[in-house]
């Protein structure tokens, strides 16, 4: 059975639940468009650019999942910032260990950022050893989405999308990952031997399917969206994204 098969059968059953929304983003309404809840019609290959607003409306409005980033991702890791630098924009390591680095707000020091239980700042701008600055990788990722050229005003001709139809998705996507959040009963362990005593999780899905790849902007469209779920905290948790991997990078 292909994945389109399996797609229409998953299609199928969230069709026949009450309170499920499906919504396709395409430049036409044929195949999985033709039952979806709301259709966008977008003008071909500016997926990746409507997804930069959506990330710009949830960073201005601060729907973030922050326990996500900070256990899940690599979003607190400190990265060089030395222009002309050799190891600029890499990730700042323990010269012994080679271990990522952080800041530990609690202990206000650079610390192993792979540690299990360290509160890691998000913003900031802090010194290595060697003298030299560093920020964190959250940091620089708000800020580039963050910026006028990415809101929804300004990509609305490009994307063929409405700024209030964007503003109107963004909060939406934010209404079900943060006040519709599930809450299992199931204890598990995680990547860090961490043992919780419930499943959180965000219902919230998204799929890129062959229309984004055929584009020569495809895979950072794809990234686009990866970085989307991670910043609701919708991958590998109940309904969200199917992902298993341990650790998500922004």
């Amino acid at each position: 059975m292909c994945s389109s098969d399996l797609i229409k059968i998953g299609l199928g059953k969230l069709k026949a639940r009450a309170g499920t929304r499906f919504v396709s983003i395409n430049p036409v309404r044929t195949g999985y468009s033709a039952i979806a809840d709301e259709w966008v019609g977008i003008r071909p290959g500016s997926d990746g650019l409507l997804v930069f607003a959506l990330l710009h409306e949830l960073l201005h409005a601060e729907k973030v999942d922050w326990q996500y980033l900070a256990s899940y991702t690599n979003a607190p890791w400190l990265v060089i910032d030395d222009p002309g630098a050799a190891d600029h924009g890499l990730f700042a390591r323990d010269a012994e260990t080679g271990r990522p680095l952080g800041f530990c707000s609690r202990e206000r020091a650079i610390v192993d950022a792979t540690l299990p239980d360290v509160a890691l700042a998000f913003v900031g701008a802090y010194e290595l050893a060697d003298g030299r600055r560093a920020v964190p990788a959250f940091q620089l990722f708000a800020a580039r989405y963050m910026d006028p050229q990415y809101s929804p005003d300004a990509v609305a001709e490009r994307t063929g999308v409405s700024a209030a139809q964007i503003r109107r998705i963004a909060a939406e996507l934010a209404d079900a990952a943060f006040s519709q959040q599930i809450e299992l009963d199931v204890a598990w362990t995680d990547w860090a031997g961490r043992r919780h005593e419930k499943m959180i999780g965000r219902p919230v899905s998204m799929h890129a399917m062959r229309g984004i790849s055929a584009h020569s902007n495809g895979f950072h469209t794809c990234r686009a969206i990866h970085l989307l779920q991670m910043l609701l905290g919708t991958i590998d948790v109940p309904g969200g994204f199917r992902y298993q991997i341990g650790r998500a990078h922004v």
